[in-house]
């Protein structure tokens, strides 16, 4: 298995354990140079929003993932977690359908868990 998919399966794996919602993950290598997947999840309320940051740090650590970068918090409804070749976005369901990433990268191939 690929570094890039097994990243994208421990956060999918992490997410699913915190009931997320309505998880997707886009491949946008090869139109964009930020990274080659973005993995989405959507969360009910603030604290579960939290559970999820907390779930996808703590599995991810644990499968030898380097967070690089981490943007955003529960209270504004969106983090962004950066781990290179991937980069992970939990939002409040709200949030997510404002910023509507999924229609911004609509043709890029997508997997829906």
């Amino acid at each position: 298995m690929d570094n890039t998919k097994k990243m994208i399966d421990t956060a999918v794996a992490a997410m699913q354990d915190k009931k997320g919602e309505n998880i997707v993950s886009l491949h946008v290598g090869e139109v964009s140079a930020i990274c080659d997947d973005f993995v989405i999840v959507s969360g009910s309320s603030h604290s579960q929003v939290d559970a999820l940051l907390d779930g996808v740090e703590e599995a991810m650590g644990r499968a030898g993932f380097r967070l690089r970068e981490r943007e955003g918090s529960s209270a504004g409804g969106w983090i962004l977690l950066d781990y290179n070749d991937v980069v992970i976005h939990i939002f409040l369901r709200e949030m997510r359908e404002f910023y509507d990433l999924e229609h911004t990268w609509r043709d890029v191939p997508h997997i829906t868990y």
